[in-house]
């Protein structure tokens, strides 16, 4: 067997017993192992999951999606009368805020997610324009909002489900989708069974899952979710306050893991990369702590669905290395070398840095 095969083989053993790293069970936060990152489609079960409260069990017989405010036609949608909508099927990388939070320059606040808070999947539904379409938005309307049916407590201490709103003109745009299924699965009760909204492009606080209600607003939404957390606090360069919508550009490694010991031989270097305000233009990666970087082999991309990237690498001789891999998108956003800070630790997207040892 070659240095390659062999790096190929393990590879493909660490994707297979990979478990997700639990940080808590309930409300359940875990995130995607990374060796799986390097995989076109992110499996169900091994899909990230952050909730802010226990995932509702619902009964799909009384279940119903309300459509109502500021709309000509209120809706109360079955489940039968939704899924009798023409389906459409979009592949979209999902990525908690927070995602990389450990990582920031000096301890933030919240979950201490490593890289692994993402995941892409194919996702299948209704567009959310044609659904609203269908009711009729008035033209006073500014804001989409949606709310789940799980219960969460704030630091407020107040019960109330998840809510998020999003500008008109985000959810009359086609990619956004009522989805009732993930990889031709229908979705499971963490994952926000039986409807959730999938937001490409925006950080997954935005894509509400258990979704029981679609409201049109003729102002701004104020809840906790929108104005008290998911917004910017103390960072440079951005506006105090200001939201977090897009998704900051990103490549990860998924393998090989950081702290392997890997033979003298090629090796394969891979992950993914993505971004939500553009297409990923192009990945590079450098071997020698930054000095000079080389372009991976990058798959096409789109906005708001991450590529697959990989680089043959063959090391110089024995010893130790990092390896880094930065992307930048076709807006020419591009990774910061070394992570920033806000209170809240929200889209980090600095470099990515796996250490390496190679034995004789």
């Amino acid at each position: 067997m070659s240095g390659f095969e062999a790096d190929q083989e393990q590879s493909g053993l660490a994707r297979q017993h990979a478990k997700p790293k639990v940080h808590e069970d309930e409300p359940r936060t875990a995130e995607t192992p990374l060796a799986l990152l390097g995989e076109p489609l992110t499996p169900q079960g091994s899909f990230y999951v952050r909730n802010h409260g226990p995932a509702p069990a619902l009964d799909i017989g009384a279940w119903q999606c309300l459509v109502d405010g500021a709309v000509e036609r209120p809706l109360a949608l079955s489940w039968s009368q939704l899924r009798a909508q023409a389906p459409v099927t979009r592949r979209v990388t999902l990525e908690c805020a927070g995602n990389g939070r450990a990582y920031m320059a000096q301890p933030a606040e919240g979950t201490p997610w490593q890289y692994g808070a993402v995941g892409t999947a194919e996702f299948t539904g209704v567009p959310l324009r044609v659904v609203l379409g269908q009711a009729g938005v008035r033209a006073e309307a500014v804001e989409i909002l949606c709310a789940g049916a799980d219960e969460c407590q704030p630091d407020t201490g107040r019960r109330s489900p998840f809510q998020r709103s999003l500008p008109l003109e985000a959810a009359l745009q086609g990619d956004c989708l009522l989805a009732w299924s993930m990889n031709g699965e229908p979705l499971t009760r963490e994952h926000g069974y039986p409807l959730r909204l999938v937001v490409p492009g925006w950080y997954g606080m935005a894509s509400v899952k258990w979704l029981v209600r679609v409201t049109a607003l003729a102002g701004r939404f104020e809840g906790y979710y929108q104005s008290e957390r998911y917004i910017f606090r103390g960072e440079r360069g951005t506006a105090e306050g200001a939201p977090v919508t897009q998704q900051r550009v990103r490549a990860v490694i998924a393998y090989p893991m950081d702290g392997a010991t890997l033979r003298y031989a090629e090796i394969q270097i891979a992950g993914t990369a993505w971004s939500g305000e553009a297409a990923v233009e192009r990945v590079e990666l450098s071997l020698d702590g930054g000095q000079s970087w080389v372009q991976a082999n990058a798959e096409p991309s789109s906005p708001g669905a991450a590529s697959a990237w990989s680089l043959a690498w063959n090391p110089p001789g024995a010893g130790a290395y990092t390896i880094m891999a930065r992307a930048t998108d076709g807006q020419g956003n591009t990774q910061p070398l070394q992570p920033g800070w806000n209170v809240y630790g929200y889209a980090n997207n600095g470099v990515q840095r796996v250490r390496v040892s190679i034995i004789a």
